[in-house]
């Protein structure tokens, strides 16, 4: 992706440059402590990470990082998130981390940067889900995707361990080029009886039409 202008800041994927000050944003933002094989993937392997970094005066003021993860070597848990019938050749990004300085926060940087994803991503015919983690506890964040069009798919008790706590997790999914989530109860019923109403009336057409041939075979002799 070339260096894009907007407002008074540049966005720009992330580089192997960039592993020293990526390490130091993501202790002072996440709880959670990444490899170092971690930082080397997500600014060099394009294929698998999509990332883009919010520069101003040479510094990094916000950045995403996404993962883009084929249904077939996704989790249970993760092909659930899909209709069984979008499975093949399909895949997902998941939002691994999202986060804009303190003093660079409330100006619409985290959201430019998640559009910006999922802009790229309307080329990317195969994905059909964006989706991410958070914190039960963390209703600015849940408000803040939820105004972006995420939906609430799932609640996880203890998905995190922070500080030697659990702490429960939302799972949140936006669906991108046709995808959509997988049927209700009902509608595993309707769909049930559908297929099998349709296979009823093919049989009774099989069954008339051979009924016909043979009275017709019968007749001509």
């Amino acid at each position: 992706m070339p260096l894009l202008k907007h407002h008074n800041y540049e966005l720009r994927p992330l580089n192997p440059g960039d592993i020293d000050e990526l390490k130091q944003l993501h202790s002072k933002w996440f709880p959670v402590e990444y490899p170092n094989s971690w930082y080397n993937d997500i600014t060099t392997n394009t294929d698998r990470y999509i990332t883009i970094a919010a520069i101003k005066h040479g510094s990094i003021i916000g950045l995403i990082v996404t993962e883009v993860r084929e249904s077939k070597s996704c989790s249970p848990d993760e092909i659930a998130l899909l209709d069984r019938v979008q499975l093949k050749d399909s895949t997902l990004t998941y939002i691994m981390t999202l986060g804009v300085r303190q003093e660079y926060r409330r100006q619409g940087i985290a959201t430019i940067l998640v559009k910006e994803v999922l802009s790229r991503l309307k080329t990317a015919r195969d994905v059909k889900g964006v989706y991410l983690h958070v914190l039960a506890s963390n209703k600015q964040a849940i408000k803040f995707y939820e105004s972006l069009g995420f939906n609430c798919c799932e609640f996880i008790p203890h998905y995190y361990t922070i500080m030697g706590h659990f702490q429960n997790a939302y799972c949140y999914i936006l669906y991108v080029n046709g995808g959509h989530p997988p049927p209700s109860p009902l509608q595993v019923i309707i769909r049930t009886l559908n297929d099998v109403v349709s296979y009823l009336c093919t049989l009774w057409l099989y069954i008339y039409m051979s009924a016909k041939a043979k009275l017709r075979n019968h007749n001509n002799r």
